[in-house]
């Protein structure tokens, strides 16, 4: 909290892309699940490090769609991370007043997965905590748009389209974010990458981004401070 400025305005919501895990395992000369733990280990710390300073939503992408393309030994090492994650923290994440969510295609994962999340994130929000963590696993935002439009297509007839653009896309969001999360007010991706990799398109219009040199393992609470300082001195003008 010391590294904040006194004056700092507090995101509402942080995205964050969690990228460099493998390089930084190569770097360091150690195979990839070790990046890999080493990123849940700092991820872990972010999550306590937000929570503390006020922010309300974080989310953290985890994993993509195009993961699923990497070697079949990387996914599987991958997939028994996340099992281990969420067996060995559930519990955890409840008891400091975490509400988990999931966004994603989560249908490509197994069972034992989902039914883990399920239960989860069904455990998380009968206790109406107000830190909410949603992680992004099996995630591509084109394919979330593209379910959205193919359920909002589904759902309603030519002739409710006659309706004004603000009111069909207001329909159009509860069908891409049903969870009525607030959109991102300050996007972070590490690893020196200065793109978006088909996270939250439609979400981050307005978004702040901040692009961080550091591998996602070598992040820190002083760089997760540093970049809510550098957005708290932006203007946000959302087009006007």
């Amino acid at each position: 909290m010391s590294y904040l400025n006194s004056n700092h305005n507090i995101p509402r919501h942080i995205a964050i892309i969690m990228d460099g895990n493998a390089r930084w395992a190569k770097k360091n000369k150690k195979n990839r699940l070790a990046g890999y733990r080493r990123g849940i280990e700092v991820a872990q710390t972010v999550i306590k490090n937000a929570k503390e300073i006020g922010i309300e939503y974080l989310t953290l992408f985890a994993f993509s769609l195009e993961n699923w393309q990497r070697p079949a030994s990387d996914v599987k090492s991958l997939m028994t991370l996340l099992r281990r994650y969420l067996a060995n923290n559930a519990e955890q994440l409840l008891a400091e007043e975490i509400e988990i969510s999931f966004i994603g295609d989560l249908s490509k994962l197994d069972q034992d997965i989902r039914k883990k999340m399920s239960w989860i994130t069904t455990e998380s929000k009968k206790l109406g905590h107000k830190f909410k963590l949603i992680l992004a696993i099996s995630y591509g935002a084109r394919n979330e748009i593209l379910r959205a439009a193919i359920s909002f297509a589904q759902q309603y007839q030519e002739k409710h389209l006659k309706s004004n653009m603000q009111d069909l896309e207001k329909k159009f969001v509860t069908l891409l974010n049903p969870q009525n999360f607030p959109e991102p007010d300050l996007l972070i991706r590490t690893s020196g990458e200065h793109r978006l990799s088909n996270f939250l398109l439609w979400e981050i219009a307005y978004t702040e981004l901040i692009f961080i040199e550091k591998l996602w393992p070598d992040f820190t609470s002083v760089d997760l401070y540093e970049a809510i300082n550098t957005y708290s001195k932006r203007e946000r003008r959302f087009g006007r």
